[in-house]
Parts: C-alpha cells; structure tokens; sequence
C-alpha cells in the first residue's frame, strides 16, 4: 500500500499544490502495480491518502477525479516508526517474548497436568 500512495501522491502533487484538479482513471491506474491495476485498489489508495491528509477528493465521478494534494506522501522509514513506539510506551518484543514464554509454559504445566489426570482415571476403570 505505501508503494501505491507514494506513486499516486507524486503524480498528484507532481501537477500542482492548492487548488483542485481533475484526474481521469486511467492516468491514476497507470501509477498502481501492473496487478492491482482496478478501481477497488485506486480508491482504497485515494481513501488511505485521504485519511492521511495528503490529498483531499472533492467528488469522484464515473472516471473522474476532482483531488486537490494538499502534502506529499512518504513512507515511514522504519527508525521513526520504532522511535514513535518507544514514545507512545509499546512494549518492546522482548518484553512481549517473555510473557508469552509464562503463558506458554503454564498452559503446557496444565495440560500435562489434565492428561495424567485423564491417563489415571482411564488406567484405574479399564
């Protein structure tokens, strides 16, 4: 999905900042992967884009677009998604390995536990 916003969002912008343009379907196609070439993936591009703020669609309408970019689009490098985790308070994955090694472990104890159960009530009636 980033490849297909960072595509749409420099054609966008590429013809012009503040004011609304119109785009046709077949240029905005043209920017998409030769297999996701279809008008499903170029409006959940626009929408993600949308949502972003990036661009802003006035109206789409059979094959055209009216999309005013308002800021380029560019991908999260993935130091700066690490660094907004560590700043929000995400627990680290070696936090997360460690609670589910307990977890893992007292399950398995407990199931262990409940066949020998089943194991010894089915030696003592058979």
């Amino acid at each position: 999905m980033e490849e297909m916003c960072t595509n749409l969002s420099a054609l966008l912008c590429d013809a012009g900042m503040g004011g609304y343009k119109i785009f046709y379907e077949e240029e905005l196609l043209d920017c998409l992967p030769d297999g996701m070439r279809n008008r499903e993936t170029l409006e959940a591009a626009l929408k993600n884009l949308n949502g972003g703020g990036y661009i802003n669609v006035k109206y789409a309408r059979g094959s055209a677009f009216c999309i005013e970019c308002l800021k380029k689009f560019e991908a999260p490098k993935q130091a700066e998604i690490c660094e907004t985790a560590r700043s929000v308070g995400v627990n680290t994955v070696q936090t997360l390995t460690k609670k589910t090694y307990i977890f893992l472990s007292l399950f398995a104890f407990l199931g262990g536990a409940a066949g020998g159960v089943v194991a010894a009530v089915l030696g003592t009636v058979l």
